[in-house]
């Protein structure tokens, strides 16, 4: 009988399953036993999703595990699973079709700097799509980016763009720190020696796990302010999007447990966006929002030449198989004498 409630809908939940045996009257012994018999794959017609790199059976949050019968189209399987994901879920795998038409990939930061959760959050997040095939990890350098399947090849073939990209953001990031040291008064601010990046236990407790590229506390209320959150921009166009995420990072940021709950952030924080290239409506919303919006020009970088400076810096690119396998194919075969 569940083999058969399976067959008829083509895919359905374990909880989904169980409602339907349920009102065909089965009790609980017999229903437990239904799931664990299909659970285990021992089924010829009907299929558990399992995770990707694992024989384990796949657990939906609300929802439980999914079956499908097994000759079931695959675009039908990938609508069910895309429906079955959290909302933190869909909103990352949005990002790799939505946030510009130029930007396919994300390094492990990127995500969770324009994603306002807890970097924890996306983290985990990220290894459940990852598991679940819709995107993949890639590690290049040591540092792990994500991108959707059909793009990996691409991604490992501009290694070298990607790690200069990511080292010309780093340098911007540095250069307004630098601006900030020399501006604000000494002893103004608190934690200067850990604003960059911030990754210590005091500085994600302050932001509740939120990611800033660079984030300040000062001893003294500033204009009634405690702290002073920048996020910079090279690679990735700003749009409304970064600027709302950004936004409500300030506006989320929570510590303490649900009950009582604890805004560090909201209404004692001043922010900065830093940027290459941005809309029109992400200005709008920083300034109607009291957002500080400064192009790069404003602190004294150039995007072309940081980028030639660091280039020069970098070692040679190194030359893989799949480059010498390229080169060949490009040259024409020659005629025998």
């Amino acid at each position: 009988m569940a083999v058969n409630l399976v067959l008829e809908t083509g895919l359905c939940t374990s909880n989904e399953l169980r409602q339907g045996l349920e009102e065909k009257g089965i009790g609980k012994s017999a229903i437990r036993k239904s799931l664990e018999f299909l659970s285990a794959n021992q089924c010829r017609n009907v299929e558990a999703l399992t995770w990707k790199t694992e024989k384990k059976p796949l657990q939906f949050p609300k929802h439980g595990r999914l079956f499908y019968k097994k000759k079931i189209r695959t675009r039908l399987k990938t609508e069910r699973i895309l429906n079955l994901l959290t909302p933190l879920q869909t909103r990352i795998l949005g990002k790799f079709s939505k946030q510009h038409r130029s930007i396919y990939y994300f390094s492990l930061y990127d995500l969770r700097k324009l994603i306002p959760y807890a970097g924890n959050a996306v983290e985990y997040a990220l290894s459940r799509l990852s598991k679940l095939g819709l995107i993949e990890m890639v590690t290049l350098s040591g540092f792990p980016f994500y991108t959707e399947p059909e793009n990996v090849d691409r991604l490992r073939a501009e290694l070298r763009d990607v790690m200069v990209e990511d080292k010309v953001e780093f340098a911007v990031i540095q250069r307004v720190h630098e601006l900030v040291m020399n501006l604000y008064p000494l002893g103004l601010i608190a934690n200067l020696g850990g604003a960059m990046r911030p990754h210590k236990e005091g500085a994600l407790r302050l932001t509740g796990g939120m990611t800033f590229d660079i984030f300040y506390e000062f001893r003294e209320p500033v204009m009634g302010k405690r702290f002073l959150a920048v996020d910079v921009y090279s690679r990735i166009p700003v749009n409304g999007f970064v600027v709302n995420s950004f936004l409500k990072k300030i506006e989320w940021a929570r510590t303490g447990g649900r009950k009582k709950p604890e805004y560090n952030l909201r209404d004692r924080t001043c922010g900065m966006i830093v940027f290459r290239n941005s809309t029109r409506k992400a200005i709008d919303i920083a300034n109607k929002h009291g957002i500080r919006y400064i192009r790069f020009s404003d602190v004294k970088t150039n995007y072309d030449d940081l980028r030639k400076e660091i280039e020069g810096k970098m070692e040679p690119p190194i030359v893989t198989s799949q480059h010498i396998e390229e080169l060949l194919a490009s040259v024409p075969e020659l005629e025998p004498d």
